[in-house]
């Protein structure tokens, strides 16, 4: 079994928060409003995180990054509860947190 990330969690409304439990990050996904962003990254490596934004148009653009920028990729989805459930799984080091979507690699942005 792998062991859980030591992550940080903010956002656009969101205070730094420190190995937020389950409940703080389902908390910060339920109310993100719209253009509002909530990343919850690595304690030691701002470049290894989980993000999302919630666009104009009310859905949830999620992307990740690997540590490099050629390892970006970006998503979107209509369920508040997959990312919850993704924001969960990457913090739990679920080896498919990533595989209920379909990402598309955005390194060419950066």
């Amino acid at each position: 079994m792998t062991k859980p990330r030591h992550a940080v969690l903010e956002g656009t409304r969101i205070p730094r928060l420190q190995n937020p439990d389950d409940s703080r990050i389902e908390a910060a996904v339920r109310t993100l409003a719209r253009e509002s962003v909530v990343v919850l990254s690595e304690t030691n490596d701002d470049n290894t995180y989980i993000q999302v934004w919630q666009r104009p148009d009310g859905l949830y653009q999620l992307e990740h990054r690997a540590g490099s920028p050629l390892e970006h990729f970006q998503t979107v989805t209509v369920s508040a509860d997959k990312v919850h459930a993704a924001f969960t799984a990457w913090l739990d080091n679920d080896e498919g947190w990533a595989d209920p979507f379909t990402w598309k690699p955005i390194s060419e942005l950066f």
